[in-house]
């Protein structure tokens, strides 16, 4: 963030994002911070902001419209992964992967391979799709596994995929696969902590499938 910003006042702010200048722009500024105020300017349309603002053009305020759009996306991004529970164990993990790729499991009528990458807290960072196709060791490869999550300086990552079907229980393939991304997250130093697979309605972690262990 530029420090000057950070030294503005909301009505400056406003000025700024209409691409205004001048008296005219500031007096304009101030009128919405007078009329709305930041919280109701965010759900204002461009009328009510014209009504208010009769020497405003309009594409000052789509420019207006757009810079308060990007806050409120940003903002909500932020506040979804503050607010993100730690993945510390297969059922958080589990929990974690049927929120973000739910409606996938539930619409996808091809298997799709994903990682999520953790930071050293065991937050996500991001989810990279690596695949789409039946799951096979020649298919997920290594490589494609593990740029991302050194792209992100991640401490360690979740793979997991869909099953079509609708039943998570996880096959002999889809053994061999994260036996093999475990042997190559040794040599890597980005350990794969969980591999799930994700049903219609429920998860299962191959961690606990294959000898109950915990993290």
């Amino acid at each position: 963030m530029n420090r000057s910003l950070l030294n503005c006042s909301p009505a400056e702010l406003i000025a700024m994002a209409t691409g205004r200048r001048g008296a005219a722009a500031y007096a304009d500024a101030h009128k919405l911070v007078e009329k709305l105020g930041l919280r109701k300017l965010a759900d204002a349309g461009a009328a009510e902001i014209l009504e208010i603002c009769r020497g405003m053009k309009p594409d000052a305020v789509n420019r207006l419209m757009a810079g308060v759009e990007i806050g409120l996306r940003i903002a909500e991004l932020k506040s979804e992964y503050e607010s993100e529970t730690r993945i510390t164990s297969p059922a958080t993990a589990i929990q974690f992967c049927l929120k973000q790729f739910g409606r996938m499991a539930r619409e996808s009528k091809q298997e799709e391979f994903w990682i999520v990458t953790l930071n050293t807290k065991n937050v996500p960072i991001d989810c990279h799709q690596i695949t789409v196709g039946t799951l096979r060791n020649s298919l997920v490869h290594p490589r494609e596994v593990f740029r991302p999550a050194i792209r992100d300086a991640a401490n360690c990552i979740i793979v997991l995929h869909n099953h079509p079907s609708g039943d998570p229980t996880p096959s002999d393939q889809d053994i061999s696969v994260t036996e093999r991304l475990e042997q190559t997250a040794e040599v890597v130093g980005i350990p794969v902590i969980d591999h799930i697979v994700v049903g219609a309605d429920k998860a299962i972690s191959i961690q606990e499938w294959r000898s109950g262990n915990r993290w």
